[in-house]
Formats: structure tokens, C-alpha cells, sequence
């Protein structure tokens, strides 16, 4: 499976994790289940709605970049966005 590094900004932090899934579309949706249990991103109920919307969005290829996708979520008035890079390991 590859590797990917997946980065949320949501709120004003910036979160950064590695996972490993065979696709951008999978990475995000394991991304997603994930958060839930991250204690640093918001509430518990907060963390849910952000999960619960960026597992329904479809990862988008960025154009002229190679191997780099976007998602976007919104959770009340509060934007999230997820950039998924996959990663080259040496």
C-alpha cells in the first residue's frame, strides 16, 4: 500500500499524519474514522461532524501538481481543509 501524508487545517491548527491506503480515495476515508479519536481537533462532537463530512467528500487531484489531492468540510462556521500528499519513501 502507498504511503500518504495528510494534512487537516482546521480551527487555526495544522494536523499532520502518515497512513498507508492504495488510493488518495481510501486515505481520506481512513483519515476521516481516525480523527475521531484525535482529543487535539475540537470536541468529540465536533470531531464527529468534521468525520462524517470529509468521509462523504471525494478527494480532488490538484491540477499540474502530481500525487496531491484536496478535500473540504465545513462543521458550523468553521472550514476544514485536508491535503493529501502521497509520499515517496526513501
Amino acid at each position: 500500500m502507498a504511503l500518504f501524508t495528510v494534512l487537516l487545517e482546521f480551527n487555526g491548527g495544522m494536523y499532520i499524519s502518515q497512513l498507508r491506503a492504495p488510493s488518495a480515495q481510501k486515505v481520506a476515508a481512513k483519515h476521516a474514522a481516525r480523527l475521531i479519536g484525535n482529543k487535539t481537533v475540537g470536541t468529540l462532537a465536533t470531531r464527529r461532524h468534521l468525520a462524517q463530512r470529509l468521509a462523504a467528500d471525494k478527494p480532488v487531484a490538484i491540477e499540474d501538481v502530481r500525487n496531491v489531492w484536496c478535500c473540504y468540510a465545513s462543521v458550523g462556521n468553521k472550514s476544514a481543509v485536508v491535503n493529501i500528499v502521497g509520499t515517496v519513501e526513501p
